[in-house]
């Protein structure tokens, strides 16, 4: 029997040999050294399509169940034989039957095999599956260039609404689909309208190439369950996207902007933000950890329009929030010290000290 071989060529038609690395190499010097044909320098020389076939009955070798009955009976030389000579496409139906789409999807995963000899199993097993779920993975397989493990990690990892050919095609790592999980996550709790389908319309119009400006957006249209702190004689707290938006336009501070992060920030509950009842003063809070539980602060107080409070009115809504447990903490300086002084010189960085850290 005469080999068929197809080349990878440089552009001068000169061959480029191309030896398999990974998995593969070891199982191929382990063929060689117990027959007498040669098998890495055809596939060093093979084509693409070629390539990912044999890798492909390859995987079946390493595979608890090995090859299928008329393979495994074969000589090894005739085995070798047919995999450089027999259409790719007859290899992988010969190797798990006909499955729709099967050996085009594997055609597509080029010149280097996957990373586990199992994933072509999963493979097949994800376009033969009758399964929902399987079906939508299987579309995103068929419109995939090129097939990668990584395409395979993703499509377990993504929930079924994000298995979507647009949505998947845009997401290149597993850790990128993991991210946008958690996010998803956090969006739903917050927007209690939001559906799982509006989220992967957004990521198919090009959400992905920004995720801080997609989940401010998200906030910003469906936001409704914003802040967890209940209203009191005081306060009034802003718990939607309509009434950041209302009040943004009142104190002009960028409450509904999604440059200025602050309605993302109250979702994550590291602020709050809230309307004094009895003037018109926007007050803003901070969760804080001192490392053994949580306290709220004072971060700033707004008046309309960005309009300054008197003095008198901010100290008496500092000590109303005080008397609740609301701290106002800013940077002093030590007694003897002349505060004009203080405030020339001091090197205050307040960012610098603060940081993030899990809730309790």
């Amino acid at each position: 029997m005469t080999p068929r071989h197809e080349f990878a060529c440089h552009s001068d038609n000169r061959p480029r040999p191309d030896v398999p690395g990974g998995w593969v190499l070891p199982v191929l010097i382990r063929l060689e050294a117990t027959g007498s044909r040669h098998l890495i320098s055809p596939l060093a020389l093979a084509g693409a399509e070629r390539r990912s076939a044999v890798f492909a009955a390859l995987a079946a070798l390493e595979n608890d169940h090995g090859l299928p009955p008329a393979l495994a009976d074969l000589p090894l030389e005739e085995f070798v034989d047919w995999l450089l000579s027999a259409e790719p496409t007859a290899i992988v139906t010969a190797l798990h039957g006909d499955v729709p789409g099967l050996a085009a999807v594997i055609a597509r995963i080029g010149c280097d095999p996957l990373l586990e000899p199992a994933d072509y199993a999963v493979l097949a097993a994800l376009l033969s599956d009758e399964d929902p779920r399987a079906r939508r993975q299987a579309q995103c397989l068929r419109q995939a260039e090129p097939v990668t493990s990584s395409l395979l990690r993703i499509l377990d990892r993504l929930r079924a609404a994000y298995l979507r050919p647009g949505v998947v095609r845009a997401i290149r790592t597993p850790e990128v689909a993991d991210r946008i999980e958690q996010i998803t996550d956090f969006l739903l709790q917050s927007c209690s309208r939001l559906t799982e389908d509006d989220l992967a319309r957004s990521l198919e119009e090009g959400a992905l190439f920004n995720f801080h400006d997609w989940a401010s957006h998200v906030l910003l249209w469906y936001g409704d369950e914003l802040c967890d702190l209940p209203d009191d004689t005081d306060l009034r707290f802003l718990r939607s996207a309509r009434e950041f938006g209302r009040l943004s336009e009142r104190y002009g501070c960028d409450l509904a902007g999604a440059s200025s992060g602050k309605i993302l920030n109250a979702a994550l509950g590291v602020a709050a933000y809230a309307e004094w009842k009895h003037v018109p003063v926007l007050v803003e809070l901070v969760r804080m950890s001192d490392g053994a539980g949580t306290l709220w602060v004072c971060q700033d107080l707004h008046g309309p329009d960005g309009a300054q409070l008197s003095s008198r009115l901010e100290r008496d809504i500092r000590a109303a929030l005080r008397r609740r447990g609301i701290l106002s903490l800013a940077v002093t300086h030590r007694p003897g010290v002349a505060f004009e002084v203080a405030e020339r010189f001091a090197h205050v960085e307040p960012v610098s000290v603060l940081r993030l850290c899990e809730a309790a």
